[in-house]
């Protein structure tokens, strides 16, 4: 198993099938559960894939602790499965900061913010423009907030930060000597899930966020 989007399959063994049900609100919730459905026992392996942005996942089998081996990052539990079987795999999901390698010189200085399998973004229509002028806290706490309109059912990200800001930027020359012609302004920012920006009219986006006090 590689995605824990809720569904139903059957899987055939041998001359026989593995019913299974995935229910679930992944990948806003952490909670994945996976039941058998199948009336005839089978004797079968499953491999549950443990993400590498997960770094403590719990899997119960039927209320109890799971044993299993890891190779390449999937629990592989064998058994003889039966109708009823529950497995109960819980992803915690705290927000990240992602940095690149300091070979990747576009994002250099810069962080990325991504909770469980989903990255963020920030977007004009929360940010206002110049979004290359925003700096997330290197000491700011993550603050998750609950969408609403046509982020229903969807998990946003607020954190404070701080807006790199120019009185009528567009009437100073390209260039000042000795002294930025910029002040900080606090500012909060708003992170988005990346796959649902541009649904709000034109507008920016920005993935990669400077990074400083």
């Amino acid at each position: 198993m590689h995605l824990y989007v809720g569904n139903e399959m059957v899987v055939p063994v041998g001359d026989k099938t593995l019913g299974l049900k995935i229910s679930g609100n992944y990948p806003w919730h952490e909670q994945v559960e996976i039941t058998v459905t199948s009336p005839e026992a089978v004797n079968h392996t499953l491999a549950l894939r443990l993400p590498d942005w997960c770094a403590s996942p719990r899997v119960m089998l039927n209320g109890q602790p799971c044993e299993g081996d890891i190779r390449k990052g999937y629990l592989h539990i064998k058994r003889r499965w039966q109708e009823g079987d529950r497995i109960a795999l819980t992803l915690p999901m705290p927000v990240r900061r992602v940095y690149g390698n300091p070979l990747l010189r576009h994002v250099a200085g810069k962080v990325a913010v991504q909770r469980g399998p989903l990255v963020y973004c920030l977007e004009e229509a929360d940010n206002g423009a110049e979004l290359h002028n925003l700096v997330l806290r290197d000491d700011s706490e993550f603050s998750l907030i609950q969408g609403k309109g046509m982020f229903a059912h969807k998990v946003l990200i607020q954190a404070e930060g701080r807006r790199m800001a120019c009185e009528k930027a567009d009437q100073q020359p390209l260039y000042h000597y000795d002294k930025s012609p910029v002040t900080a302004e606090p500012q909060k920012l708003t992170f988005i899930p990346w796959f649902s920006w541009a649904n709000r009219g034109e507008g920016e986006m920005r993935i990669w966020v400077s990074e400083g006090e």
